[in-house]
């Protein structure tokens, strides 16, 4: 049977792996070993590789959008993400999955410095990982229960075909809590209860579930039985390989390339004396879209004498102007005022709180803090619920240096 190497690696940053090697049955067939990524690539021996690497890096979900081309559906994602996201849209790397049969999305979203490191250890040492896949993807799934694995302060939970989370295990409660749609007429007791709950290594954390916790040796074994699963069972491919994209395999590429390379000098020179007289063209619509673009800052001065600089943006200005004479500013003053009231009064109630960020769009309030303790991102959670108009949602949790850093959102319940 052909085989091939499984590696896992928990935190970006750090020059460690676990690994074995499995099967085409992706089941392990060799002892468990660890090392550094040089380690891992000796280990390979010609093998093919798949990297797992851990959810707490990655931002999962499930994105739809009007669009009916790929293509452009794939383009527009990453916009509809926006307000999800921790870092801007040009700092993160979008990477996605078959479209499902409801015509959502899956994607995975992780920062580019991230994605550089790792691609930069891998080429280090000549590791050549064919997937590089979230550890929440390779859960063995179980459908309409969660999925939950835990190891000492670490754990990762799949809560359907393509969306989970990782966190450190003192977090779990708290974030499991969260992980229910609104409309769910399941308690969150009950969705644990039922449950698959594996302990990996030396864990002792007890869930609480109905058939207890399944001890597993690591969690590569455990991962490798994810990854054994039958497609057929699951219709599809719930993986999202990271490695697509800018950062896909580029060898398979070279090879292709080489006989093509005559041809295409033959091609550039073709296009270098077509390119002169194009130039021209492109040097006189130029002109034309500066001239253009001056009518319409003209246009929207004339239009609107108080627009303070007109030049910049013109076109997102009229867009901005037009929305607000039609009535749809977006914004709801009053739901406004009583969510930063609210923030406020529970800010005052917790420790040493630091806010990074405040962010209201569409009627959403997304606060980025640190808190001192989870019971504190708890007690300002239940705070700000106090109001009767607002609902709050913890989105994620972890800790740092002895602090929880946390983002919540905050929209009305009307």
């Amino acid at each position: 049977m052909a085989q091939y190497l499984l590696t896992y690696l928990q935190r970006i940053g750090d020059d460690y792996l676990r690994w074995a090697v499995c099967d085409d049955k992706k089941k392990t067939v060799s002892a468990h070993d660890h090392g550094s990524f040089a380690d891992a690539a000796r280990a390979a021996d010609r093998r093919r590789v798949i990297m797992i690497i851990a959810g707490t890096e990655v931002l999962l979900e499930e994105v739809t959008v009007p669009a009916t081309n790929l293509t452009r559906a794939l383009k527009a994602a990453p916009y509809a993400l926006e307000e999800q996201l921790a870092q801007d849209v040009e700092a993160s790397h979008f990477a996605f999955g078959a479209r499902l049969e409801n015509g959502a999305i899956p994607v995975a979203v992780i920062a580019r410095s991230s994605m550089d490191w790792l691609k930069s250890m891998c080429q280090e040492v000549r590791l050549n990982p064919a997937e590089v896949i979230p550890e929440t993807m390779v859960l063995p799934l179980a459908r309409g229960r969660w999925t939950i694995m835990t190891n000492g302060r670490h754990s990762s939970v799949r809560t359907s075909l393509t969306t989970g989370f990782s966190c450190d295990t003192e977090l779990l409660s708290l974030l499991l809590g969260n992980s229910l749609d609104a409309e769910s007429e399941i308690p969150v007791d009950e969705m644990i209860w039922q449950s698959m709950h594996f302990s990996c290594g030396r864990d002792r954390y007890d869930l609480n579930t109905a058939q207890g916790p399944i001890e597993m040796r690591s969690e590569v074994e455990l991962f490798a039985d994810g990854l054994s699963q039958p497609s057929a069972q699951l219709k599809t491919s719930p993986r999202i390989n990271l490695f697509q994209g800018e950062y896909g395999k580029t060898d398979g590429i070279g090879k292709a390339w080489k006989p093509w390379r005559l041809p295409t000098a033959l091609a550039a020179t073709l296009a270098l004396m077509w390119g002169g007289s194009s130039f021209l063209q492109y040097h006189e619509l130029g002109k034309e879209d500066r001239r253009l673009r001056t009518e319409m800052v003209n246009v929207f001065k004339s239009t609107f004498p108080d627009a303070r600089n007109p030049e910049n943006d013109p076109i997102r200005q009229f867009r901005s102007r037009l929305k607000l004479l039609a009535g749809g500013s977006g914004i709801d003053d009053g739901s406004f005022v009583v969510m930063m009231s609210a923030l406020g009064a529970a800010l005052n109630e917790i420790e040493k709180p630091l806010v990074k960020s405040v962010n209201y769009r569409s009627g959403k309030l997304d606060i980025e803090l640190e808190a001192a303790s989870l019971q504190d991102v708890d007690k300002m959670k239940s705070r700000l619920e106090s109001e009767q108009k607002l609902n709050a949602n913890v989105l994620s949790a972890n800790k740092d240096n002895e602090r929880i850093k946390a983002r919540l959102r905050v929209e009305s319940n009307t």
